[in-house]
């Protein structure tokens, strides 16, 4: 039963349909089917928080904040709906979200477009290739956008053209566009050359280390892996979290490690635990002083065990296009967090935090690419998230 209070007749007629009560674009709205529908009072009622008149709750924003939960509200006479959060003096504060519930509907219907549009052939003629890439991304944001001022060109205007929430979301979704998947008996994404050169320059200055023929061992027989690291590349950059050397030769990790593969009786102790990995390429340094592995023969990329408890687990990702797109998918959600909160640039919202939404919806984002490399704990990834002394993924 919709309460008196809410006297929108679209608001009403919607919120009466169940049509409001859907979980889409990093918003929450199943609390708009509750029967009935709470008001922002009796939600904020513990609380003491005031300026909650003519309000009521449709859902959460699908994120942790720092502050504290930020609702989803309907001005019940309006029909405007906001991101809300209490301030330190329990004022309710408010940024508008969408001029009307329709309009929240076409909102979150364009984000999620983009990520179903990347993964589908629909509206593509007979052997054409749908673009993806760096430049993919840049023109699927610019066309989504205007898209999204045609849905709600109220918000946009009342907000100079930078309301809450909806520009952090696209970001988000735009990375969809980074690489197509790969096709059977390839590489697990048709990583572009495009996109290593954009990963190499996200974190400064960086060049793209492109191997000849005569530089690669016999032991990568893998087809799809010999061909992008001949093709494609690995970024060289002194900032990026892959450290690939800008020359010399691929040794394997028992060259650079002979110890632990042939260790001297005093030693003995030393031995890894994964003696297969011995023969694996190292291609570059890693995180945590670890190095990253290629298993030539398969095209899997792993990380040894250097830790004492044998952790992390071997696996970090399907093969090299797997760990270049979360790479890069990783470097561009933390530029667009750098960029969100430079002081030069700050954004004219009470209580959106662009970086509460990036930092939300980064581990999720990262793992639709590569689910294997968060299935345990032990994993790298799960073990970086998990590093309160590292700050957030995205830090």
């Amino acid at each position: 039963m919709v309460p008196e209070g809410v006297t929108h007749g679209p608001s009403r007629e919607l919120l009466a349909a169940g049509e409001l009560c859907w979980s889409y674009a990093y918003l929450d709205l199943e609390a708009s089917g509750d029967e009935p529908l709470q008001s922002a009072s009796s939600w904020y009622e513990r609380q003491g928080v005031r300026g909650t008149e003519g309000l009521y709750v449709l859902g959460e924003a699908r994120y942790e904040a720092f502050e504290g939960p930020v609702t989803v509200l309907l001005d019940g006479a309006s029909g405007e709906v906001f991101l809300a959060r209490p301030d330190d003096d329990d004022m309710l504060q408010r940024d508008l979200l969408a001029s009307s519930p329709q309009c929240l509907i076409a909102l979150a219907a364009e984000i999620e477009a983009v990520s179903a549009a990347a993964g589908g052939e629909h509206g593509l003629a007979d052997g054409e290739v749908r673009p993806y890439g760096p430049a993919a991304v840049a023109e699927v944001e610019q066309l989504v956008r205007q898209l999204l001022r045609e849905a709600d060109p109220e918000l946009f205007r009342r907000t100079d053209d930078r309301p809450a929430h909806w520009e952090t979301a696209l970001a988000i979704r735009a990375l969809d566009w980074g690489a197509d998947a790969g096709g059977p008996g390839g590489a697990a994404y048709a990583v572009s050359a495009a996109l290593v050169e954009d990963l190499a320059t996200l974190e400064g200055e960086g060049s793209v280390r492109r191997f000849e023929e005569a530089e690669l061992p016999a032991s990568v027989s893998h087809a799809p892996t010999r061909r992008l690291l001949r093709e494609i590349g690995l970024p060289v950059s002194d900032r990026c979290l892959l450290d690939v050397e800008a020359e010399g030769p691929l040794r394997t990790l028992a060259q650079q490690y002979p110890e632990n593969f042939d260790p001297g009786d005093e030693d003995e102790g030393e031995l890894t635990t994964r003696p297969q990995q011995g023969g694996f390429l190292v291609v570059g340094g890693w995180m945590y002083d670890f190095v990253v592995l290629l298993d030539g023969a398969t095209g899997r990329v792993e990380l040894p065990d250097l830790w004492d408890d044998g952790e992390p687990a071997a696996y970090l990702h399907r093969d090299l296009s797997a760990l270049l797109y979360v790479l890069w998918t990783f470097e561009r959600l933390r530029a667009v967090r750098r960029e969100a909160g430079h002081p030069w640039t700050p954004g004219p919202w009470s209580v959106f935090e662009p970086s509460e939404l990036l930092d939300g919806a980064a581990e999720a984002v990262m793992r639709a690419l590569d689910p294997e490399a968060f299935e345990s704990e032990s994993h790298f990834w799960p073990i970086r998230v998990d590093d309160g002394h590292m700050g957030s993924l995205l830090e």
